[in-house]
C-alpha cells in the first residue's frame, strides 16, 4: 500500500477531468494499447513496465477507481477546503493511508461502477465538509450492502411519489430498514371505499434521518 497510495492521491488531485471522461468509453485493454493511462500514475502503477493487467483484482480495481476519479472531478469542491485537505494528508501519512487507503480497499471491493459513483460523491462530501470522517465510514458500508437498484426506490421515497409500503417489494422494504435507511409510520384508519365498513391503515413511508443524509451524500453535491 505505500506505493499505490501516492499513486492514487496524484492520479485523484491533479487528474484532467476531461481526459478522465475519455478513459471511461474506452475498455480497458484499449486504453493499455492506446497508451493513454501516460497521465494517471495509479493506471502506470496498476500495469507495470509491460503495460499489461492480466490479473482480473486489478483490472477490477482500475476501472473502479478510473470511475472513483472521473465522479470525483465532475462534482463541487470549495478550492479552499480541497486545498487544506491535501495539505492534511501531505504533512500526515497516517492520515493519507489511513483515509485513501480504505478508498482503494473499497472500490477494490466493488463490482457495480455505480458504487464506485456513490463513494466518490461521499468523498467529495467528505472533503466539503458536509459529512464527517466517520459518517463517510458508516455510509460507505451501506454502499456496500446496498443493492444499487434499490436507489430507484430510495430516490422516490425522498421525492415524496411513495406513500405505501404495498407499492415497495416486501424484500425490499426489510432490505431498507434493516439499513436503517427507512422508517414507515400509520398515518390512522381509514375506510376502503365510501360507505364501506372495513377500514385500512394508511402506512406512510419515510427517510430515516442517516437514510436522508446517506442518499442527499450519495447522489446530490
Amino acid at each position: 500500500m505505500d506505493k499505490i497510495i501516492p499513486s492514487f492521491k496524484k492520479s485523484l488531485f491533479n487528474g484532467s477531468k476531461e481526459l478522465i471522461g475519455d478513459l471511461t468509453e474506452y475498455g480497458i485493454d484499449s486504453l493499455l494499447d492506446e497508451g493513454l493511462f501516460k497521465s494517471f500514475p495509479i493506471v502506470g502503477f496498476l500495469v507495470g513496465i509491460k503495460n499489461t493487467c492480466q490479473n482480473i483484482h486489478d483490472r477490477n480495481l482500475l476501472k473502479q477507481t478510473l470511475q472513483f476519479i472521473k465522479e470525483f472531478n465532475d462534482g463541487t469542491i470549495s478550492p479552499e477546503l480541497l486545498d487544506k485537505y491535501k495539505k492534511n494528508i501531505d504533512n500526515n501519512s497516517k492520515k493519507l493511508e489511513d483515509e485513501l487507503g480504505r478508498v482503494l480497499i473499497l472500490l477494490n471491493g466493488n463490482v457495480e461502477l455505480e458504487k464506485s459513483k456513490m463513494l466518490a460523491n461521499l468523498f467529495r462530501n467528505y472533503i466539503n465538509n458536509k459529512i464527517s470522517w466517520d459518517e463517510f465510514c458508516e455510509f460507505s458500508e451501506i454502499v456496500k450492502m446496498l443493492f444499487v437498484k434499490d436507489i430507484n426506490y430510495l430516490r422516490k421515497i425522498y421525492s415524496g411519489e411513495f406513500k405505501r409500503r404495498s407499492i415497495v417489494p416486501d424484500y425490499v422494504y426489510n432490505r431498507l430498514v434493516s439499513l436503517g435507511l427507512i422508517t414507515m409510520t400509520l398515518k390512522g384508519l381509514y375506510p376502503d371505499a365510501p360507505g364501506s365498513l372495513s377500514f385500512s391503515n394508511e402506512q406512510n413511508i419515510s427517510l430515516s434521518k442517516i437514510g436522508g443524509k446517506f442518499y442527499q451524500s450519495i447522489i446530490l453535491s
